[in-house]
């Protein structure tokens, strides 16, 4: 059932959700339509668990990283976001390239490279990509 009305979803919802919202829209101006969107994708229990963890990196990473990151991840993943989370890269040899910059204390540049391939095997083995958003598949 789609709660998203945001005149009449106390007639829908529990009344610990309403509450919750309530609270959070009123004491931390929370956007009253996305939590209910929230709720609408991940429900009611998720939405007192996980929601301000899930605005928290919102609003430090941006929700379309955060976005990304569900549709690979449930909601209960959002405490790995931030140890798999890569960055946002225009292509997977620019990530590749920053992912083996940063995993070694220093790369040897006397040392050709091929980041396209390096970026293809590390999409097959070892990183997911939605949107130009890149995470680590274990964490």
């Amino acid at each position: 059932m789609t709660v998203t009305l945001t005149t009449s979803y106390e007639q829908f919802l529990e009344a610990d959700t309403v509450a919750k919202i309530k609270q959070l829209t009123e004491d931390s101006n929370f956007d009253l339509q996305a939590a209910l969107e929230f709720i609408d994708e991940h429900g009611e229990k998720d939405f007192a668990r996980y929601y301000e963890e899930y605005v928290e990196l919102g609003e430090e990473y941006g929700y379309e990283a955060v976005d990304a990151y569900l549709t690979l991840y449930d909601v209960s993943d959002l405490d790995e976001f931030t140890g798999r989370y890569l960055g946002e890269y225009c292509s997977a040899a620019r990530m590749a390239q920053d992912y083996f910059e940063e995993e070694t204390d220093r790369l040897d540049y006397r040392i050709s490279i091929d980041w396209d391939e390096t970026g293809d095997y590390l999409l097959s083995h070892e990183v997911d990509n939605v949107n130009d958003h890149y995470f680590r598949c274990s964490y």
